[in-house]
């Protein structure tokens, strides 16, 4: 599915990151784990986001450049939420950037793990394809913090701890959910003519 960027295609991604923000939207505001919590010259917060099921859905029916992009734009209301709101344009930028790469590495994965195969094959590819997120992820916090608002190393250790334990988590509950989206024949065949 990859190749030249056609109005269908941008059709298609504005579609699934506008799902992606909306999920992103209901999921924190509806399963907050950790108020804003100060920490000096900003805040933490921690919530369940699950914006990335339309990244990967973009990702194993449109490839890598789709699923990047996706998750790039269904990135900005968790980027807005957890940081530009708090003041926090470390968190603001960051935030797309590494939900861009889960979408990339997501359509990469896709072609070699086949989702479509079984539970197994989908709950890999959801965990595997968040690791350079969670590798930006833990760079912000143990790197960034403590260098641009002077967080204790430990703290920063601690905090990025929690998210990628929670993001890992998110991956299992978006792999089940996505496993039985793959299962819905009409709605594949519905999302596959929005491509086509």
């Amino acid at each position: 599915m990859e190749g030249k960027i056609t109005s269908k295609k941008i059709t298609f991604i504005a579609m699934m990151a506008a799902l992606g923000n909306v999920l992103s939207f209901l999921s924190i505001r509806l399963a907050p784990i950790i108020p804003s919590v100060p920490l000096g010259p900003t805040t933490v917060s921690l919530a369940l986001d699950l914006s990335h099921l339309a990244t990967f859905m973009a990702s194993i029916l449109g490839g890598p450049l789709l699923g990047g992009l996706t998750g790039f734009i269904g990135g900005l209301i968790a980027a807005f939420e957890f940081g530009f709101s708090k003041g926090n344009i470390i968190t603001g930028i960051g935030l797309p950037i590494g939900k861009s790469m889960t979408g990339i590495s997501a359509g990469l994965l896709a072609s070699k793990l086949n989702p479509h195969s079984n539970r197994l094959s989908t709950l890999l590819l959801t965990v595997l394809a968040y690791i350079p997120e969670g590798i930006i992820t833990a760079f912000i916090f143990i790197q960034l913090y403590p260098l641009f608002f002077g967080l204790p190393i430990f703290l920063a250790k601690t905090i990025a701890t929690q998210i990628l334990v929670k993001a890992f988590v998110e991956m299992i509950i978006i792999g089940i959910l996505l496993k039985g989206i793959l299962e819905n024949q009409g709605l594949m065949s519905y999302i596959r003519s929005l491509l086509d």
